[in-house]
């Protein structure tokens, strides 16, 4: 099964192994993969892969989808393709292709995926996110796409969160109404997210997925 490899601005994002059937890409939360980019509508475009075959649908997007620098519609994806949507670059991969076969045998892709295969397949995202389980932006995503993201605290210092090539690492000041992580202070230094972390900024209680 093919992965796509995503950069913003020559910079890399992170690589998404495809699911079978539907991987939505766009710039609303809800989407597989989250762009945070202006010139991406909100529900971009779909890759659908049946078995070992991947190919990539425009929902009719503003600024349309690019293979090679040729808007496309519909295309059938090939190993080492370039993918433009708004300022990001997505290259398919498929590793499967790397391997030659046996003379006179080809791999046989499934028509239909097993349901059991469906099943296990998990929402997939492109970086990682926060989701407020508590407060006034209940249900609210925020994906940390930037360098730096910033939680807001009113009447006190605010909460950062910076990506490194460690992880995600959250910053905020001591005392009394600041930013807290798992009900505890923020330690001096920062502390290196794990999944399912909470933070609480403001009222607001997120917890922290990749």
């Amino acid at each position: 099964m093919g992965k796509l490899v995503i950069k913003f601005q020559g910079k890399l994002i992170g690589e998404v192994n495809l699911k079978l059937g539907d991987t939505k890409i766009g710039r609303k939360p809800g989407c597989d993969i989250v762009l945070n980019d202006a010139a991406v509508s909100g529900e971009h475009a779909i890759v659908k892969t049946v078995g070992l075959k991947s190919a990539i649908h425009d929902l009719g997007s503003t600024n349309g989808t690019f293979i090679e620098n040729k808007r496309v519609k519909h295309h059938d994806l090939r190993h080492g393709e370039e993918i433009i949507i708004g300022a990001h670059l997505l290259i398919y991969r498929d590793d499967v292709n790397l391997e030659t076969p046996a003379l006179g045998k080809r791999p046989v892709a499934a028509a239909t995926p097993p349901a059991e295969s469906q099943e296990k397949t998990q929402v997939i995202t492109a970086f990682a996110q926060l989701l407020a389980v508590e407060g006034k932006d209940k249900g609210k995503r925020m994906p940390l796409v930037k360098e730096e993201v910033t939680l807001e605290n009113p009447g006190g210092k605010p909460a950062r969160i910076f990506r490194t090539s460690e992880g995600y690492v959250l910053h905020a000041a001591v005392g009394p109404g600041e930013p807290r992580i798992n009900d505890k202070p923020v330690p001096p230094g920062g502390q290196l997210l794990e999944r399912g972390d909470f933070v609480e900024v403001a009222g607001t209680k997120f917890r922290f997925f990749k």
